[in-house]
């Protein structure tokens, strides 16, 4: 893809295929940061403080499930601002790459939420994980 030309039909309906195929977003990075209901969130470190805390009480998974909601109208939005918006190459690769990393980032918080037949005691954890911005977070998204 040229990247200042616009997009064509045939390149865009190949990422629209591309966002819909098992297990596309494996791999893929989740975005540092991205605007959410007006406010930057720094996704990659609040994903990464949430997996990364050894326990979840009540209040953390009932915040976990809005916050998966906030993400999947981003990622719907991103999505149909691909599909239909009149974008260059470049522009449809940046939000192609910002909806896998959104698709990862609910994909490894519903890993959390869903009820699954591995153990605690497989999961790695990391010691002494701060989750400040995960705190700051879901106290504007599901206050007490």
């Amino acid at each position: 893809m040229n990247e200042n030309k616009k997009l064509s039909e045939r390149e865009r309906n190949n990422l629209m295929k591309r966002l819909h195929s098992h297990l596309f977003w494996v791999g893929e990075q989740i975005p540092c940061v991205i605007e959410l209901k007006g406010n930057d969130v720094h996704l990659h470190e609040v994903v990464w403080e949430i997996v990364n805390k050894s326990e979840h009480d009540e209040y953390d998974l009932k915040s976990i499930d809005m916050f998966i909601s906030l993400l999947y109208e981003k990622e719907k939005e991103c999505e149909k601002c691909l599909g239909e918006k009149n974008l260059t190459c470049e522009e449809a690769k940046k939000i192609f790459n910002e909806t896998a990393g959104l698709m990862r980032a609910i994909m490894n918080l519903k890993e959390i939420t869903q009820v699954t037949g591995k153990k605690s005691s497989e999961k790695h954890i990391c010691k002494n994980v701060t989750s400040q911005e995960w705190d700051k977070l879901k106290l504007k998204i599901c206050p007490k």
